[in-house]
């Protein structure tokens, strides 16, 4: 994947000269890269309606219940904010490999949500 976007100044600090390898940017405009083969760094500009504070707390809360990335960082500055988090095995159900078995992805995603409910739910 290819993101035309320049890369955010937070982003490069973070990555302190390592290659970053672009790989998402959602419809807010949030973009996502990994740093060299390790981990991952979510940028959102500031006013983007996106909020990577809450979602390092969803992912910080769902850890106990079912494999999510691990937060190992995440803050804000004036420009926007950012949300660093380990490398997790696997690939993103947007894959062009799920786009084609969508069947799978949605069972997969599925068994995923039922390991975070509480038993006897």
């Amino acid at each position: 994947m290819e993101l035309n976007d320049p890369i955010p100044a937070r982003v490069l600090a973070i990555a302190v000269g390592q290659p970053l390898r672009p790989v998402w940017r959602n419809e807010l405009g949030g973009l996502t890269y990994q740093i060299g083969a390790g981990p991952y760094v979510k940028w959102a500009a500031r006013g983007s309606g996106l909020d990577l504070a809450r979602e390092a707390e969803r992912l910080v809360w769902a850890a106990p219940f079912t494999p999510v990335p691990e937060v190992l960082d995440c803050d804000r500055d004036d420009d926007g904010e950012w949300l660093v988090t380990a490398a997790r095995p696997g690939e993103m159900a947007v894959a062009d490999r799920w786009k084609a078995d969508p069947r799978t992805a949605v069972v997969a995603i599925a068994e995923g949500l039922r390991a975070m409910q509480p038993r006897g739910v």
